[in-house]
């Protein structure tokens, strides 16, 4: 009995510790503030779960078409370079001012499944600065992007200016 009051107890503490500290703005949310260790392992970890439980229902094609990479290499031009850049691409000024920073695609992209990306871009992660881009763009279209993002890691700056000048003729 005395350790459930013990636990009792000390999940008050938490509580009432948690709701001085967001009442009193301790907390600095300043986007130039890094997340202190705990917190950021908290948030990315709760990230990277949440979306691989949620991608699980997701099915995702076998394979990828040329055409759908370059379907999705207008997409990724119009509304991802900026954040994530893209090979021989730094992103723009608005992407350095994130936090967290958005990830460089070429390094990261193999980390998650076709099906987790498609729901990330679906759905996309709160307090990240990654919009949800399922209202604006169909499944197919999305699809599309995977596409072309599961082919960044080996894509050339060369061969991404190839697309972008095979793209505008």
């Amino acid at each position: 009995m005395r350790f459930l009051a013990g636990i009792i107890a000390a999940v008050v503490v938490l509580v009432v510790g948690a709701l001085i500290a967001t009442y009193s703005g301790a907390y600095n949310v300043a986007a130039t503030s890094p997340d202190a260790g705990i917190v950021a392992w908290l948030l990315s970890t709760n990230m990277q779960r949440s979306v691989a439980a949620r991608a699980g229902s997701v099915s995702a094609p076998g394979e990828f078409s040329d055409q759908q990479a370059r379907q999705g290499y207008r997409i990724y031009k119009g509304t991802c370079v900026l954040c994530h850049g893209g090979p021989g691409k730094d992103p723009a000024d608005i992407a350095k001012g994130l936090n967290p920073e958005p990830p460089y695609l070429p390094d990261t992209v193999a980390r998650w499944s076709s099906a987790e990306l498609f729901w990330i871009i679906k759905n996309g992660i709160k307090m990240t600065g990654m919009a949800s881009y399922g209202a604006v763009h169909n499944d197919e279209e999305i699809w599309s992007l995977v596409a072309f993002i599961r082919r960044l890691p080996k894509m050339t700056p060369e061969q991404y200016d190839q697309m972008d000048q095979a793209g505008s003729q």
